[in-house]
Formats: structure tokens, C-alpha cells, sequence
């Protein structure tokens, strides 16, 4: 069950639960990301830590969806959402990034590293849902009227 004990539902573009990989992090900041997407409808596949991601998104092309605290690993958080980029078609891969202070976001090389969504620990369910929800679904195009 989701906030106020109903099922929220997330799910990837083939309408099936998302797998998400969740890298990095203390064990508890990993385990409440994991415990809330679960609620959120998810499959939270929990990794220690960057170079574990790495291989998880090299091995298992089923992740739909990366949450990775990018403030608190064992290696800068912006190179390793760099690496991720670079895997080729696992590149495209959206990623939510998780960060101890909003410095860590306003860093040029957070943006140009290309995450889709973010949050600034602490951060509530409800924060946690809706940067998952524009990492699955992207953002709300506007198309203009002409003529």
C-alpha cells in the first residue's frame, strides 16, 4: 500500500511494475528508498554501491529506472552517473538522483551528467514518488498552437 494506504501504482511504458535499481547510499538511506518503492508499486533491487550498479545495469537489461544517491557512495556520485551514460543503450537508463544538500544538485556537472529527476534527502514519500513518477513517464511536453 501507498500514502494513506492505497496502492499508487507506478509503472514502466509496458504497464508492468518497474524494476528499480537502488545505488549507493548508507544500508538505511538504501533500504527506505527501497521499502517506499516497493510501495510505490516498484521492485527496488538494492546494490551496495557504484561499481555494483555498474555491473547490475551491464547484466540485467530488465532495470527500468536508477535511484542513486549520488552525495554519500564510495566514488563521486556525478562520474558515476557519467559511467551509467556511457554503457550505450543502457545510457538512456532515467535516474533519480539522491542528494544530501541542494549544492550538490546546483553543480554544473549534476546537470550536464543527466538525471531526470531529484530529490534532497530528507525527503518525503510523496518527493520520492513524484521524481520517480517524471523518471518513468518524463516530463509534460507543450506543444505550441500555431497559425
Amino acid at each position: 500500500m501507498g500514502m494513506g494506504g492505497t496502492a499508487l501504482g507506478l509503472t514502466n511504458s509496458n504497464g508492468r511494475r518497474p524494476r528499480v535499481a537502488v545505488v549507493g547510499g548508507s544500508p538505511a538511506s538504501a533500504l527506505v528508498a527501497g521499502v517506499l518503492i516497493e510501495q510505490f508499486g516498484g521492485s527496488p533491487v538494492t546494490v551496495p554501491g557504484t561499481a555494483a550498479g555498474l555491473d547490475l545495469l551491464q547484466r540485467d537489461n530488465d532495470i527500468d529506472l536508477m535511484v542513486a544517491d549520488i552525495g554519500a557512495s564510495e566514488a563521486d556520485g556525478i562520474c558515476f552517473i557519467e559511467s551509467v551514460r556511457a554503457l550505450g543503450a543502457r545510457g538512456t537508463l532515467p535516474i533519480v538522483a539522491v542528494a544530501a544538500n541542494r549544492a550538490i544538485l546546483a553543480d554544473p556537472r549534476a546537470h550536464a551528467a543527466g538525471f531526470a529527476a531529484a530529490v534532497v534527502k530528507p525527503y518525503s514519500p510523496r518527493e520520492l514518488y513524484g521524481a520517480l513518477h517524471v523518471a518513468l513517464v518524463g516530463p509534460v511536453k507543450v506543444i505550441a498552437r500555431t497559425g
